[in-house]
């Protein structure tokens, strides 16, 4: 791990530094997660590490960037596999499930646009944009094919909006045992809040809402008279 002078080496260095990066990353919260620890479990010196990544946030970034990219795959091919016309909550739910097979993804999800998009190259912060963008119209597209009266472009903005979900419910739900202890206590269990629940009622309630935008359309008037 120490030496890597062709192409070949050094991808597989950087990949077993971004295996162990989510790894500890499981095990340490991020504001405690320091680089000096992380090299020493990969068997790197501290200077090394930041030869291929130049900042704490730009390594999470790359974390965060193959998270998505097999997010974005899984979803891809199973709503190829979906036949159209498939009841809209089903297809939300392709969309929830990947997600939660993917437990760290949230978490990664909090942390984009506060602190990893905060100290990163601008070349990385395009790179990120470009393929952010690349999947959400593939799923798009794909959703769109899967739910009678998504209209065009509307699949992509479901895939947006439901990422802005991922982040805000791992928001609420992150909360201490102490917090949670005193929303009990204070009888205020309705901020007491569950990932995977308001998750998933969050988007199936999305989804019906972005076809009902369409049929509202549909049934306004036009501009009354001059």
């Amino acid at each position: 791990m120490r030496h890597a002078y062709d192409p070949a080496q050094k991808e597989s260095r950087r990949q077993a530094i971004l295996d162990s990066a989510l790894r500890l990353f499981q095990e340490v919260p991020y504001a405690d997660l320091r680089m000096a620890d992380l090299a020493k479990r990969v068997g790197l010196g501290k200077g090394t590490l930041y030869l291929s990544f130049p900042t704490k946030e730009a390594l999470f970034l790359a974390v965060l960037h193959l998270e998505m990219a097999a997010w974005f795959q899984a979803v891809t091919d199973r709503l190829a596999r979906t036949p159209a016309d498939t009841e809209p909550r089903l297809a939300a739910e392709i969309l929830v499930q990947e997600l939660l097979s993917r437990p760290m993804l949230p978490k990664l999800h909090a942390l984009l646009y506060n602190v990893l998009e905060r100290n990163v190259p601008l070349a990385e912060a395009v790179a990120l944009a470009r393929f952010l963008k690349r999947g959400v119209m593939a799923v798009g597209e794909q959703l769109e094919r899967v739910v009678t009266g998504l209209p065009k472009g509307r699949g992509a903005a479901y895939v947006i909006r439901f990422n802005s979900l991922v982040m805000g419910n791992e928001l609420m739900s992150a909360r201490p045992p102490e917090v949670r202890g005193a929303l009990r206590e204070a009888d205020s269990s309705l901020f007491d809040f569950n990932f995977e629940r308001g998750l998933r009622g969050a988007a199936v309630d999305l989804m019906a809402g972005m076809l009902g935008e369409r049929v509202s359309a549909s049934r306004s008037p036009g501009p009354g008279p001059a």
